[in-house]
Formats: structure tokens, C-alpha cells, sequence
């Protein structure tokens, strides 16, 4: 799966963007990440320096092909070598707590061509996610066309989550959550109301960005 997103599967924003605070810019440059420990490349790029830093730890920073930085800090664990070509799902680091951290978690920053501190982009809208401290899932913000040829046959009528749901196995509230998915995340409805149990209308659908399949409440659409 290839994102904008150094993590996958469901993971948590800690920390967001520009957040007011006792930092030497008088603002978060970055957006800290807490998920699966394995850290991925979040762009076509070149690795163009591994080190320490008092406040940063073990820091990996990437030259992105539209000519940003990428930085990706606190790791425990470095996976790659300067000079290396990375793309999205090229495995480069493990979430660590080293340098200026309290707890593990993953510092991720854009710096703009300059590569200077406090000259940032938005990290959070690069991402694709909202910048907000909040829980989110990958399977949401997957781009290309990995899974498009799978999913352009499915007949069913499209549908936009209106917030969190559970994608769950089988249509009622006691059966194994398959996957969380977020608000504005699209589907198709393959089979509607095809259950009614623990209160609730359930619909057979399908994600249409990753092709899951399951049962969801069929309340919670827009």
C-alpha cells in the first residue's frame, strides 16, 4: 500500500502542526505520529543525511523529487544509508523516543527547498489527513491506482461515511471489527439492508480504496 503516510494501518496524530508551544520556532514544525513502529518513505527521494541531534535523535532527512525535505525523527533504528533512492514503501526506519522525547513516537516534517528550520510546509495536508490530534487509518489515504483495476467493475451504490465506522465481519455489533474507517471515506453498498440486529440496519459493502469487504451500520452514511 502506498501513502503519504510514513506509518500503516490505524495510527494517532499527537501532536499537530503549528501547535503554540515551547519550541525555538514558538510553534510544532512537524507533526508527531504514533502506529506500527516500521516507518516508510513518504515520497519518490533521495536519503540525503542520517545523524543525531540533541533535539531530534536519530533523524533521517530525504530531498523529495519536487525538491522538499523530508524529516523523520526520534528513531530507534536507522533501515537505510545516505544516497539511497527511497519510494512510499520503502521501509527506512523504526519508531523510536531518542533525543528531546518523552515517548515513542515519530516526528515528521516537511521542510521547503531552503532545508532551514521553521521554513516548513504542512506536513498534515501532505499527508492528506486532517490536522487535528485524532485517531486515523492508512487504508483511507491510499493513492495511485494500486487497487483502482480491482474495484472499477463494482456495481453497488457509492456512499460517503459521515464518521467513524467499524467495518465488522459479519452484519451485528458482537462480530470482529475487520477495520476502522473515517469520515469522508467512500464505499460502495453491494448488498443493502441485508440484516437487521442489535438495533441497527446493515448493508454489505465494499471500501473503495482498498477493495475490503464487510458489513457496516447503514445510518452512518452523508
Amino acid at each position: 500500500m502506498a501513502t503519504n503516510i510514513p506509518l500503516t494501518g490505524a495510527f494517532r496524530v499527537t501532536c499537530e502542526y503549528k501547535r503554540k508551544g515551547d519550541w525555538a520556532a514558538g510553534w510544532h514544525t512537524g507533526i508527531d505520529l504514533v502506529g506500527d513502529d516500521t516507518i516508510y518513505g513518504t515520497c519518490d527521494g533521495t536519503v540525503t543525511k542520517i545523524g543525531w541531534d540533541n533535539s531530534y535523535g536519530n533523524y533521517i532527512t530525504v530531498k523529495a523529487s519536487d525538491g522538499k525535505y523530508h524529516w523523520f525523527c526520534h528513531l530507534s533504528k536507522v533501515t537505510c544509508s545516505e544516497g539511497d533512492k527511497i519510494s512510499r514503501t520503502t521501509k527506512i526506519g523504526v519508531m523510536g523516543s531518542t533525543g528531546n522525547s518523552t515517548d515513542k513516537h515519530l516526528h515528521f516534517e516537511i521542510r521547503n527547498s531552503s532545508n532551514k528550520y521553521a521554513d516548513n510546509s504542512n506536513p498534515a495536508g501532505y499527508m492528506g489527513i486532517p490536522n487535528k490530534v485524532g485517531s486515523y487509518n492508512t487504508p483511507n489515504y491510499q493513492i495511485g491506482n494500486t487497487t483502482a483495476s480491482s474495484n472499477s467493475n463494482t456495481t453497488g451504490e457509492l456512499k460517503t461515511l459521515n464518521h467513524n465506522t467499524n467495518l465488522r465481519k459479519a452484519p451485528t455489533t458482537s462480530a470482529d471489527i475487520l477495520s476502522l474507517y473515517i469520515p469522508n471515506t467512500t464505499l460502495y453498498v453491494l448488498e443493502p439492508s441485508v440484516a437487521v440486529a442489535d438495533g441497527y440496519t446493515w448493508d454489505k459493502v465494499k471500501i473503495r480504496v482498498t477493495g475490503e469487504e464487510g458489513y457496516m451500520i447503514n445510518k452512518n452514511y452523508k
